[in-house]
């Protein structure tokens, strides 16, 4: 009995110096802190946490919500169509042990008002009042929810901005669901830069997320599902920016719950499919199937830049063939010359098809997007496979040579960057270019052909920001701070590697120089964007200090 009792505490021991990343994502810890190597080598801007150190405790409730639910998007993935949608709360104060959360996944949770019981670690905890929730007047909340919706494609706005903006003002249509106006709300405070407005986002957050909750309970219609997803999709990017991990985590797999019992992974499918869950009405014109269409691949986008930044397995597969995705690449939803956009009479294996170069009609730069975030999850998961001593080399090494290739063509068929490129653009090339060192990156040091597109393709980065204004953008996507500061992490590998190789106290060469000179313009541009991103200030914080240790 002592013996076993030694083997446990051993274990336990042994358990508790890898860190709660590794242990989530099954990897090998060698337990270094702050950060463990195997969590320096990816996009994550975290330190480890450890649970000798006590810090699991705040984490562990919304880890538990985030497996709960991700145990159901497998569920919906594999099960038929009888399977109902019940997603956990994550922000209850109080929670049963883990094992019996996952036997009663599908039971809802009631709501509690702790919003910040298990902030991230580098989140600054919301104080939510507990008085009666204060409101900002409408005559002064109307022109920041329009400042919202000039920036609104950077932050998962898939709707048409304006029929939304006509139905909230009850010109035509349905009004949007409550739980959509709320986290609007919610986001033209945020992005008011005015303390007379964000006293009020605490009130504002707790309002959204008690909505949120409770959005789907009853009867309620195709576009309260549609509008629910919407707001799922703003809550995560709203965590994400404000750099609370594990909430955002929780939304986007709430996000992906929804698209995925709804059945939108197949609208216009080649062949018949009953949703696992929420059947939706047919779609009442051509522009709410777009939002439908578009619903979809943003989650999926959303999804495929998180998850790699994250470090964590993705939501969605693309070879289950229960989940394989038929609908169409997005539509361009606001442009003018939507009307002229066509969408296929039907579709089949559009995300296969694409992997597999074949040709297809996704030009818009809504289809690009998510095509470059395709190629990003893909590249980044193939190249965290890769070890040394692995059995099947050439197996993998035939997918890298097929991802390179698809990465390659991607590229060639990018419309230049250019002075009026718009912001989405930007991302989709950084997208691309940081897939190429992602899928490189395991070579870099052992291979010079490596190690030179790895360079070159964040040299491509630095360019582009050169061609555009930079300064005019106001906001741009947060995943553009991880692509930064994965292009900066290239330049400063580079810059260690010139000064080995040259005497000490003699004058950096030419060559070098480029490689100080394009980490500053990187950080200029981290520079710009930061004020306006917790998340993008976080991550220049973390290369100024890169930069000032080589």
């Amino acid at each position: 009995m002592a013996q076993e009792a030694s083997r446990s505490s051993s274990f336990a021991s042994r358990w508790d110096k890898i860190c709660v990343h590794c242990r989530r994502r099954r990897v090998k810890c060698d337990g270094a802190r702050p950060k463990c190597g195997a969590c320096s080598r990816s996009l994550s801007l975290q330190d480890c946490e450890y649970a000798d150190e006590g810090q699991t405790t705040r984490t562990h409730m919304l880890e538990e919500q985030i497996a709960n639910v991700e145990a159901r998007i497998e569920e919906l993935q594999k099960s038929g169509p009888s399977v109902p949608l019940a997603l956990q709360n994550p922000y209850s104060a109080s929670r049963h042990s883990s094992s019996h959360s996952r036997s009663s996944s599908s039971s809802s949770v009631p709501l509690s008002p702790l919003y910040s019981a298990a902030p991230s670690r580098h989140s600054t905890p919301f104080r939510v009042p507990t008085s009666a929730l204060a409101e900002v007047p409408s005559i002064k909340l109307e022109p920041l929810i329009r400042n919202f919706l000039q920036h609104c494609s950077q932050f998962g706005f898939f709707l048409n901005v304006h029929r939304f903006q006509e139905a909230a003002k009850g010109r035509s249509g349905q009004r949007p669901a409550p739980v959509l106006l709320d986290v609007v709300h919610l986001w033209g405070i945020h992005l008011s830069g005015s303390d007379e407005f964000t006293a009020y986002e605490a009130s504002y957050l707790s309002r959204a997320l008690h909505t949120a909750v409770n959005a789907l309970s009853g009867t309620h219609s195709s576009n309260t599902v549609l509008h629910s997803i919407q707001a799922e999709v703003l809550l995560s990017y709203y965590f994400v920016r404000n750099t609370r991990f594990l909430e955002a985590k929780y939304h986007l797999s709430a996000a992906v719950s929804l698209v995925i019992s709804s059945g939108l992974h197949r609208i216009r499918s080649a062949e018949p499919y009953a949703a696992v869950g929420r059947t939706l009405a047919a779609p009442r014109d051509p522009i709410e199937e777009c939002e439908r269409i578009n619903a979809f691949w943003t989650v999926l986008t959303l999804n495929n830049c998180w998850t790699v930044a994250d470090g964590s397995p993705s939501n969605i597969s693309y070879t289950d063939p229960n989940v394989r995705i038929d609908t169409p690449w997005p539509l361009d939803i606001n442009s003018s010359g939507l009307h002229n956009q066509v969408l296929p009479n039907s579709n089949f294996g559009t995300v296969t098809a694409f992997l597999g170069n074949q040709p297809d009609s996704g030009v818009s730069v809504s289809a690009l997007h998510a095509k470059a975030a395709i190629l990003f999850e893909q590249a980044s998961q193939l190249a965290a496979q890769y070890r040394p001593n692995m059995n099947n080399k050439r197996q993998f090494y035939a997918s890298f040579k097929s991802a390179d290739t698809s990465i390659e063509r991607f590229k060639l068929s990018l419309p230049t960057v250019h002075s009026q490129s718009s912001r989405e653009m930007i991302v989709v090339h950084s997208l691309a270019h940081v897939a190429t060192i992602q899928l490189h990156n395991p070579f870099v040091a052992d291979t010079d052909a490596s190690r030179s597109r790895v360079v070159t393709s964040a040299r491509t980065i630095v360019a582009n920001l050169a061609q555009v204004p930079l300064n005019k953008f106001g906001y741009i996507d947060p995943i553009m701070g991880t692509l930064l500061m994965a292009a900066c992490q290239v330049f400063v590998a580079e810059l260690a590697r010139f000064r080995r190789h040259r005497p000490l106290n003699s004058a950096a060469p030419p060559e070098e120089r480029l490689v100080i000179d394009a980490i500053e313009t990187v950080l200029a541009a981290m520079n710009i964007l930061a004020p306006s991103c917790q998340l993008i200030n976080s991550q220049l914080i973390a290369m100024q200090q890169l930069y000032r240790g080589h």
